[in-house]
């Protein structure tokens, strides 16, 4: 254990104080480049002015999605593990992205009032059936009618829950929490589902969504 004893040594001396849920830690926490993170096999977009390795002790374990704070900026875990040296774990690593005030903290599907899957990012196009109306005679139309309104939704790195089939679920929701409020797209039904991946790198789900209605509300706790 003595390498972990020296671990924590530097992470007192050197380390800026982080809070997880609830618990506070000392940690290393810094800009993640491609020379620090050269040994984690990370997709090329995690190399930016948003995300950071944390490198801590080994007593807190990181999970994706967890929110971590610290007193110049809050993070949200999107890539956790640990280092070991003779069998032995030494300290936990983790990729940490900054969030802004309002970003999503978390975003997941669910099922029967049951999440099935985590999300890391998502994008939203609102589609709504609109068409204008024609004078007979007049080149220019004298007017629009609205129409239906419906979503289609693109899903990046979908982590379904154990025991999961994405393929076999219809009419789920997709929930966003932020600080303050909830967005909530139901009746959702998939229209694609595509996996990315290779030996070494962690597979990447892809989804195409539908959804039929859109709802917004408070969120008092940001859960």
């Amino acid at each position: 254990m003595f390498q972990c004893e020296q671990m924590n040594k530097i992470f007192k001396n050197y380390g800026e104080t982080a809070v997880i849920d609830g618990n506070t830690v000392r940690a290393i926490i810094r800009p993640l480049q491609f020379k620090s993170g050269a040994v984690l096999n990370l997709p090329t977009e995690c190399y930016d002015n948003l995300h950071y390795l944390y490198t801590g002790p080994i007593k807190k374990k990181l999970n994706i999605g967890q929110n971590l704070k610290t007193k110049t900026r809050d993070y949200i875990v999107k890539r956790s593990d640990t280092t070991e040296i003779g069998g032995k774990e030494i300290y936990v690593w983790a990729v940490l992205k900054a969030l802004a005030v309002d970003a999503d903290r978390k975003v997941y599907l669910e099922f029967n009032k049951e999440k099935i899957a985590d999300i890391d990012s998502y994008s939203v196009k609102c589609i709504q059936q609109s068409r204008t109306v024609n004078a007979w005679g007049e080149q220019n139309a004298i007017g629009t009618v609205p129409g239906r309104i419906g979503y289609e939704l693109k899903l990046k790195n979908v982590r379904p829950y154990e025991g999961i089939d994405l393929c076999t679920i219809a009419d789920f929701n997709l929930t966003a929490v932020r600080p303050k409020e909830k967005v909530t797209y139901l009746g959702c039904r998939w229209k694609n589902i595509e996996s990315v991946g290779g030996a070494g790198n962690t597979a990447c789900r892809l989804m195409e969504l539908v959804a039929s209605e859109r709802i917004q509300g408070a969120e008092k706790n940001g859960q």
